[in-house]
């Protein structure tokens, strides 16, 4: 009877052992085929700035578009070197002038913009794996801060005559960056939320504010830039696909 009774419990563990064999496989398998993120992702998002300091006092927020590509570093993807590129304007103005000689009949629009470029790399860490996964980027790399204004007819928008780049300076910039991944869409080429917030911080920069550009309209006069240290935060929501 005992006998029967081992070789029974034997064998049901056995045909166990066998059973779950290929559902051990499949989850390896499938575990593998989801890593934390692929060994190259790419991305694009909305941005809002927020200056900072001196920079605060001189200028307002910001508006604009950036993109960027990350590559990983290490076999667990987990260290990765991303590079960022923005584009973020902070001031804008249109004024309307009569063309000289036309006794008013020709109006024309006088638009002035004040911006920013931003080009910089540093390596990125990703968290635990999962449908939520936090980062932290450190970055560096440069700016360029920039105002032109354009005279255009004005039944002709965005199509000037004539521009004038009223100011420009580009200098080191440094910083970092926090957010987090949010999975949205499984399959070959994962699809995930990007929010975040990055930090530039940017020593010593000759940049236009609105109202240096009033100033120089008004007393018909050269424009006279600020000097200063310019630190602003970027919050931005977009889009991280996975390439390859």
């Amino acid at each position: 009877m005992h006998t029967h009774s081992a070789h029974r419990r034997a064998a049901a563990l056995l045909v166990a052992t066998l059973c779950s064999s290929p559902l051990v496989a499949q989850e390896t398998r499938a575990g593998a085929a989801t890593p934390p993120s692929g060994r190259g992702s790419l991305g694009v998002h909305l941005q809002v700035t927020e200056p900072k300091a001196e920079f605060a006092a001189n200028t307002n927020n910001g508006f604009g578009i950036g993109g960027y590509v990350m590559r990983a570093l290490d076999g667990h993807r987990l260290l990765n070197l991303r590079g960022d590129v923005s584009l973020v304007s902070y001031a804008n103005s249109r004024r309307r002038l009569p063309l000289a000689g036309t006794g008013g009949l020709i109006q024309l629009d006088l638009r002035t913009s004040s911006n920013i470029v931003s080009v910089v790399a540093g390596p990125q860490l990703l968290g635990p794996t999962g449908p939520f996964m936090p980062y932290a980027t450190a970055l560096g790399g440069f700016s360029v801060f920039w105002t032109e204004s354009a005279v255009e007819g004005s039944q002709n928008t965005n199509t000037p005559f004539a521009s004038t780049t009223n100011a420009t300076d580009a200098v080191w910039a440094y910083g970092g960056a926090v957010g987090s991944y949010i999975l949205v869409h499984t399959g070959t080429n994962p699809v995930r939320l990007d929010l975040g917030a990055r930090f530039l911080r940017h020593d010593d920069v000759r940049y236009l504010t609105a109202d240096r550009v009033r100033q120089a309209f008004d007393n018909n006069r050269p424009v006279n830039p600020v000097r200063g240290r310019a630190d602003f935060i970027t919050y931005y929501l977009g889009v991280n696909v996975i390439a390859f």
